[in-house]
């Protein structure tokens, strides 16, 4: 069985979409819903959903992203668990489709993102597949035995309680562990990154700052040139950046951002 494992905070009418679309999904599945420091009436809507599956609600006061999936993980009856976001809607076949890629061991599933046309290049996360690497592992679309999750200590909601980091923070000790990644083409959820054109350099900073904050966690150079923060990177980019941007289209602001976001936590931790 799969446990889908969805935080979310004050984005109702979005969490009402994702729900909606699992409705009729073949395959055994229980759907947990984390909601971490509503105040918009996610709660009492969604104790009122009648939904068609398995639906079971906690509750978390505002302790971010990580701490959410952890709890939603604690409580989990599924064998396998999957982590999406309240604004990732899945098409048809999603929970099949991550159920039959792990008959092997130790397999970390990642399904395809799909972006509307208005986000385009924004920066926001899409996984067009086929080629895959470890960090593409994120809380949006991504299954992992609950064993395996177990044995690396889950979600690191102590160095990374605000945006960015957790990801590839837990992607990489998987990868430790001897995880098997793979990609599920036909596991696709349209990632509708709400509001994500109005706080998009926000957020770059931010995951640029705490993709730093990992590189320092564990000392090793292949994350920061995976991540893009190595420091001899950073210089190129700090200097080339300014000037070539435009050439980018909008990615290009999107890449200055996040490089001065690790960059000041670089200057800041020396």
């Amino acid at each position: 069985m799969i446990s889908v494992i969805v935080p979310t905070h004050n984005r109702r009418s979005l969490l009402e979409r994702k729900l909606q679309a699992l409705e009729g999904q073949p395959g055994e599945f229980e759907v947990i819903v984390v909601a971490d420091g509503c105040t918009d009436g996610t709660v009492e809507w969604l104790e009122r959903y009648p939904a068609g599956f398995p639906l079971r609600l906690l509750e978390t006061q505002g302790k971010g992203a990580a701490y959410a999936r952890n709890r939603g993980a604690e409580v989990a009856r599924g064998e396998i668990l999957l982590f999406s976001d309240d604004d990732v809607i899945p098409r048809p076949g999603w929970i099949a489709a991550h159920q039959r890629a792990h008959a092997a061991p130790k397999t970390v599933a990642v399904g395809r993102l799909l972006l509307p046309p208005g986000l385009k290049g924004s920066g926001a996360a899409e996984l067009p597949g086929p080629t895959l690497f470890w960090w593409n592992a994120t809380g949006n679309n991504t299954s992992l035995p609950k064993s395996l999750f177990e044995e690396v200590g889950g979600y690191d909601s102590t160095h990374f309680a605000g945006y960015g980091g957790e990801d590839p923070d837990l992607a990489y000790r998987l990868k430790k562990a001897g995880a098997r990644f793979v990609f599920v083409r036909e596991a696709e959820a349209i990632h509708e990154a709400w509001d994500y054109q109005n706080s998009a350099m926000g957020r770059a900073r931010k995951a640029g700052a705490a993709h730093m904050r990992l590189y320092r966690k564990y000392k090793d150079a292949a994350i920061a040139w995976a991540l893009g923060v190595h420091p001899v990177l950073l210089v190129l980019k700090m200097t080339f950046l300014p000037w070539t941007k435009r050439l980018l289209g909008p990615r290009g602001d999107y890449e200055l951002a996040y490089a001065w976001g690790a960059w000041e936590e670089y200057q800041t931790a020396r």
